[in-house]
């Protein structure tokens, strides 16, 4: 299989693996929220195609209720996201459901650090931004978050660069740290990155410049960080 077919390829199941992220999240909200005091009528399509929790805001909610109810969507997407390529690869699905499969893990994964650092210097946005908001302290901790969010992201994009090597060994060259980091751009980072452009993370990342900056920062660490 060529790079380029290779290529476009992982960037259709990122956009389909991104999907499935974001409805784990809504589902995972959803649920959560109701157990946790919040109202919750389903799940919605914002603005027509992602999925969304509607979930009613209103109400005396404790910090806990708050916490279980922002952090819920991308702690089960990341669970979600490892479970999916681990069975995958153990029972050797064929390649386009183990494609989707890592997209759908490293989407996931590499949200995480990403929802972490959005509560940053730029205008905050995300889960973690809107908990410290919802909680009255939207200052607090923010510089640890950024420092914890950093260290995330760089061990998050060396296990996301190591599997995407051990999934295109079949097909691209691996036998050299150049080869490996090519193969970790062509299944991880253009995915990644195509699947912010075309929206798939438009209710996690309200504010445009976290959608651009953010591919581009776990690129960059996937890159730096494949072995």
């Amino acid at each position: 299989m060529s790079v380029p077919l290779l290529g476009a390829l992982a960037v259709l199941a990122g956009i389909v693996g991104g999907w499935i992220v974001v409805a784990v999240g809504a589902l995972a909200q959803g649920a959560v929220g109701a157990l946790s005091g919040f109202r919750w009528s389903g799940l919605g399509l914002l603005p027509s195609w992602l999925p969304h929790a509607e979930v009613a805001l209103d109400g005396t909610h404790g910090a806990a209720a708050w916490t279980a109810l922002l952090l819920s969507g991308p702690v089960a997407a990341i669970v979600v996201g490892f479970a999916v390529h681990a069975l995958a690869e153990v029972v050797a699905a064929p390649a386009a459901l183990r494609f989707v499969a890592y997209e759908v893990f490293s989407v996931a994964w590499l949200q995480l650090p990403l929802t972490m650092l959005a509560c940053g210097p730029l205008p905050a946005t995300g889960p973690v931004a809107a908990l410290y908001e919802r909680l009255g302290e939207p200052e607090s901790g923010r510089w640890a978050m950024i420092v914890l969010g950093l260290l995330t992201l760089v061990g998050v994009a060396g296990f996301v660069g190591s599997e995407a090597v051990a999934l295109g060994a079949k097909w691209l060259r691996t036998d050299g740290r150049q080869f490996r980091r090519r193969a970790a751009l062509v299944l991880a980072v253009y995915p990644f990155a195509v699947a912010v452009l075309v929206g798939v993370f438009e209710r996690a990342f309200e504010a445009p410049a976290w959608a651009l900056g953010g591919a581009v920062l776990a690129g960059v660490a996937v890159w730096i960080r494949t072995p």
